[in-house]
C-alpha cells in the first residue's frame, strides 16, 4: 500500500502514543482538521498546517509536500537539507563547493573527485537511506 499524507500523519502521531486531540492541542490544528487530515478527506493542505505537523511529528517537510504533489519527492535531496541543518556555516559553504565541482565533473564526464567522496562518506547512512 502506498503512504497517503493521511496515514503517514496517523501512523507518526500513533509511533508517539498521542491521541488526535493531543496533537491538535501541541500544533494549535483543531482536532477536526486533524481528524480530516488523517481521514484523506481531500482537504486542502497549507504549508503552515503541514510545517507545524512535520516539526511535532518529526517528519520530513518536503517528504509531506511530495505526499500531497506540491513537489516532486527527491529523497537524496531532503538527506542533502537534513545535513545542512546540522551544519556550521562554514561547512555548508564547504558542501557547495564539493557539489559544485561534482557538478563539473559529472558535466564534464568525469567521476566525483575525492573532496566530495570525503565529504559524501561523512554523512550518517541513515541521512542518506531515510525519507
Amino acid at each position: 500500500m502506498n503512504a497517503t499524507f493521511g496515514t503517514v500523519i496517523a501512523d507518526a502521531r500513533r509511533n508517539k502514543g498521542l491521541s488526535q486531540r493531543e496533537l491538535a492541542r501541541l500544533t494549535k490544528i483543531s482536532n477536526s482538521t486533524i481528524s480530516r487530515i488523517e481521514a484523506d478527506d481531500g482537504i486542502q493542505h497549507d504549508t503552515k498546517t503541514i510545517a507545524c505537523l512535520a516539526e511535532e511529528l518529526a517528519i520530513d517537510y518536503n517528504y509531506l509536500l511530495s505526499l500531497i504533489g506540491y513537489v516532486k519527492d527527491q529523497p537524496e535531496v531532503r538527506a542533502i537539507q537534513r545535513a545542512i541543518d546540522n551544519m556550521s556555516p562554514e561547512q555548508v559553504q564547504k558542501m557547495i563547493k564539493i557539489l559544485n565541482a561534482s557538478f563539473d565533473d559529472a558535466f564534464d564526464g568525469k567521476k566525483i573527485g575525492s573532496d566530495s567522496q570525503t565529504f559524501i562518506s561523512t554523512i550518517p547512512a541513515g541521512l542518506l537511506n531515510n525519507p
